[in-house]
């Protein structure tokens, strides 16, 4: 046998047992990873699952830091949930292709960017707006929708991005815009305000021994929101004109969508469980639909719109009273096709969901890009 094969041999020797080791040193990592989620779990009385339904966390990945939208590569694992100091709460870890914020340094290298959150319920709702420690090369970066609460200190220290200005001004004013300032741990987490939830996040792996630290802190500042007189309710939030004139117009055509809002889009989305659709798709129509997304700019009050496909994903619900059940798969590229529904109604035709937010800008005050 050559030396040259044999080094082949030996090299080719080397990476397999190399690759056992590693395989075993993280088969090790994980069993004392679920130990300690076990322990934390018992110690709490909450529940530990490996891998949750999208619907346990999708609300929470929708935005930043998560890219926003309908991305399918998310990933998310050890989902544990229960009450933490008379509080909803939750934790979960999750893997993206890149994040969302301007600034963010994602690398080159290709690798999934693995994100660890935490979420915990406030007493009232306070809508959609994130809140991030930068300093000035960040701020360099910094996007449309960042906003200014009308503090000098912290708007300078802290980048606030959304569509609802008037809802991130109410809940930041005093004493939690101090409790930021003042606080160390505002340095280590990016935090985003989701309706009735606040969510802290970082990059890097969860671990059970940062959960109740992480959690501690969101409480903290929940208790630090102002009370207000009357608690606000969802989409009457000041400043939220474009939502609700979105809302009015879509309700007054009945047709089978909804509008879903983030920090920085306003999407027209369908409403798979409209018996319209059930009776669509049951019957062996097309499998794809239309979605219109809509990108906000609350500095210009202008927005932009994209027509965007996605396919319906129909399974059996388990159940013939039930019907089937059905979700939306990947996003397809801008294209022509039609149904076969005689006339021009919303679930065929592609100009539905910019003309009816169109309608709703004109009557907000913003103008259509």
């Amino acid at each position: 046998m050559s030396e040259s094969v044999q080094q082949i041999i030996g090299m080719a020797f080397f990476v397999v047992v190399l690759g056992v080791v590693s395989s075993l040193w993280r088969r090790r990592k994980r069993r004392q990873e679920l130990s300690k989620y076990d322990e934390f779990t018992k110690r709490l009385g909450w529940q530990h699952v490996e891998r949750p339904r999208n619907g346990d966390v999708a609300r929470f990945m929708r935005d930043e830091p998560f890219p926003a939208g309908g991305t399918p590569e998310r990933l998310a694992s050890d989902y544990c949930h229960g009450t933490y100091r008379g509080r909803p709460a939750c934790s979960f870890e999750a893997s993206v292709p890149r994040l969302s914020f301007p600034g963010a340094g994602d690398d080159d290298t290709g690798k999934p960017i693995v994100v660890a959150a935490w979420a915990t319920q406030l007493p009232y709702f306070v809508g959609d707006f994130s809140v991030r420690r930068t300093g000035r090369v960040s701020r360099a970066f910094g996007g449309p929708n960042d906003l200014r609460i009308g503090h000098p200190e912290f708007d300078e220290q802290f980048t606030v991005r959304g569509l609802q200005e008037g809802a991130a001004v109410a809940a930041l004013q005093g004493p939690l815009a101090e409790f930021l300032l003042a606080d160390p741990r505002s340095k280590d987490f990016g935090l985003r305000f989701i309706g009735d939830e606040v969510m802290a996040w970082e990059k890097g792996e969860q671990s059970p021994d940062k959960i109740e630290a992480a959690l501690q802190f969101l409480c903290e500042i929940a208790d630090c929101l102002p009370v207000p007189a009357v608690p606000p309710q969802a989409g009457s939030t000041a400043g939220d004109a474009l939502i609700q004139h979105a809302r009015a117009e879509l309700a007054a055509t009945r047709a089978p969508y909804r509008i879903e809002v983030t920090q920085s889009r306003l999407d027209v989305v369908p409403d798979l469980t409209d018996p319209r659709w059930q009776r669509v798709l049951g019957e062996g129509g097309q499998d794809r639909v239309y979605l219109w997304k809509v990108t906000c700019n609350p500095q210009t009050k202008s927005i932009s719109s994209s027509l965007r496909h996605h396919r319906v994903i129909v399974t059996d619900s388990g159940g013939q009273a039930q019907g089937p059940a059905l979700s939306l798969g990947g996003e397809f590229a801008q294209g022509g096709f039609r149904r076969s529904v005689p006339g021009m109604d919303p679930m065929s035709d592609p100009n539905f969901g910019s003309a009816l937010i169109s309608r709703a800008a004109a009557r907000a005050g913003w103008r259509s890009g």
